[in-house]
């Protein structure tokens, strides 16, 4: 599990202060998809944002994937896990499958990997696919690009089956970063019109423009043959290609500050920053990101693939692994999201699944070796709201007041806030005090009776320290409060701004555990 830290304001010329780092007011709701009514009785609902299909290297068809993630109950014995909203994060580049099919690796009967090739001219799900579109590569290859996959094929089902279950999915992309890995995105304009005919088409320029998998050169063209996106750069390596990512994020902040966002995941995977190549980050990265995007560049995202050993991460990952299934930049008390946090950006923690496959098993088996489905594991809440649409899932997540969940460890109804003189405030809120105040947290939580894990033997990890605790009874052991000082935003002049990561780095030496709460304290 984890929430937003809780920080001290230093300075000076500062008073003493709880900041739970704010945010901008949330942009104008958008109401095409159908409302939700929630249970108010939850302040929070639980989501997902980074998952896989057919259309790049996942196992499972879209309409597959969204009918386990937002269906509830059983399907002919099969477990579905009912989030209550959706966003859509499949690779950029191109694929050669056609992900209205699963892959023959799902192992679900009647479905097997169906190539591009074999399907055009037919109408599939309501969807037809004439010709793969883009440069001259694309027909000879007979890879579809995923501008033109995002555009006509995942979009038109996503909102089908937004309609069809009456909760919110939004069309986003896992972009492959120029000059480091990957990172989660959204463009949501255009998605949800107020009346009409809707279209992800911003989505799938970004794609275009800023995925240094997508080697297309053409993109869409108007009436008259002639590129509709033009300027595309193909600086995609090291440095320079971290200054397109910085464009990208620019581009984002331009045309989408309220209605998009850039979160980079699994950021210690390919281990440090590479000048000549594609790996991971550097501190300045993060800073240069937020700089050029405060609004959408705000947080990072904790490495999925739950179910596999070491979610991913082998030895060469930056800090050998993951602690708790979280890599050393958000772990480590005094690491490198405290280091941001600090400095006072709005800068957030998030968990999704990664969904891909369930490595040697079928996607119907409850047992896996690699990912579990959204929301079987791991679950990303934000603030409920009596009809919840897209907008409200952008501004919840910038907004601070969130928190993540794996293996359902605590549920939807957490209470988190601090208050003084009668002042009170919660997660992503500022709350002013004076030195020598009393400032009181408050932190309730429920702890589920069960959770989504079949099995109900002891957890052999737990064995291992004396504990019998069986897999599918969560058990909460205890809360640690960290505090740290805020001393303000370091600019890219001063000479502590940039640097390469490593596992020993400290980057705000305040922090510290404030004190650890069980269920007995």
């Amino acid at each position: 599990m984890s929430l937003n830290r809780l920080y001290l304001l230093s300075g000076a010329a500062t008073a003493a202060a709880i900041a739970v780092l704010g945010a901008p007011a949330p942009a104008a709701a958008q109401t095409w998809v159908p409302a939700k009514p929630l249970a108010r009785s939850n302040p929070y609902v639980a989501g997902d944002m980074h998952n896989h299909t057919t259309c790049t290297d996942g196992s499972v068809s879209t309409s597959y994937l969204l009918d386990r993630t937002l269906g509830a109950g059983t399907n002919n014995g099969v477990v579905n896990f009912n989030i209550d909203w959706f966003t859509h994060g499949n690779h950029g580049g191109s694929g050669n499958r056609d992900c209205r099919f699963s892959d023959s690796s799902a192992n679900l009967p009647g479905d097997t990997t169906t190539l591009w090739t074999a399907t055009l001219g037919q109408t599939i799900q309501g969807i037809t696919i004439n010709q793969l579109l883009g440069d001259a590569t694309a027909a000879s290859s007979g890879n579809m690009y995923r501008w033109q996959s995002i555009r006509d094929v995942e979009y038109p089902i996503l909102i089908a089956k937004s309609q069809a279950y009456k909760k919110v999915v939004i069309e986003g992309l896992e972009t492959i970063v120029p000059g480091h890995e990957h990172t989660d995105t959204t463009v949501i304009n255009g998605q949800f019109p107020v009346a009409g005919t809707g279209s992800a088409s911003r989505m799938a320029e970004f794609e275009f423009r800023f995925d240094r998998a997508d080697t297309d050169t053409l993109g869409p063209v108007n009436a008259s043959n002639q590129a509709v996106w033009t300027g595309k750069s193909f600086s995609n390596s090291g440095t320079a290609g971290h200054q397109k990512a910085v464009q990208s994020v620019e581009w984002l902040q331009a045309n989408a500050p309220l209605t998009g966002y850039y979160v980079p995941t699994h950021t210690e995977r390919q281990g440090a920053f590479n000048p000549a190549g594609s790996n991971g980050y550097n501190v300045e990265h993060f800073r240069d990101f937020n700089n050029a995007g405060p609004t959408v560049a705000f947080g990072i995202e904790s490495p999925g693939h739950a179910a596999d050993s070491n979610h991913s991460y082998g030895t060469t990952a930056l800090g050998g692994g993951t602690y708790g299934g979280s890599g050393i930049y958000t772990a480590k008390v005094g690491g490198l999201w405290d280091g941001m946090l600090g400095e006072g950006r709005n800068f957030f923690f998030f968990q999704s699944s990664d969904w891909h496959n369930r490595g040697v098993f079928g996607s119907r088996d409850r047992a896996s070796t690699a990912d579990f489905f959204p929301g079987e594991y791991s679950r990303l809440y934000i603030p409920n709201q009596t009809s919840l649409r897209a907008q409200g899932v952008i501004d919840g997540m910038r907004s601070g007041n969130t928190y993540s969940t794996s293996g359902d460890l605590i549920g939807p109804d957490m209470t988190f806030r601090a208050s003084v003189n009668g002042v009170v405030k919660g997660m992503g809120q500022t709350l002013e005090a004076n030195p020598g105040d009393t400032i009181t947290v408050e932190f309730r939580v429920t702890v589920p009776a069960s959770n989504n894990s079949p099995y109900t033997f002891p957890n052999p990890l737990l064995r291992q320290l004396g504990k019998f605790q069986p897999l599918n009874a969560p058990l909460l052991d205890h809360v640690d409060l960290i505090r740290g000082d805020i001393t303000g935003v370091i600019p890219p002049t001063d000479p502590n701004y940039g640097g390469a990561n490593t596992a020993a780095r400290v980057y705000n030496p305040s922090t510290a555990i404030l004190s650890t709460s069980n269920s007995t304290s």
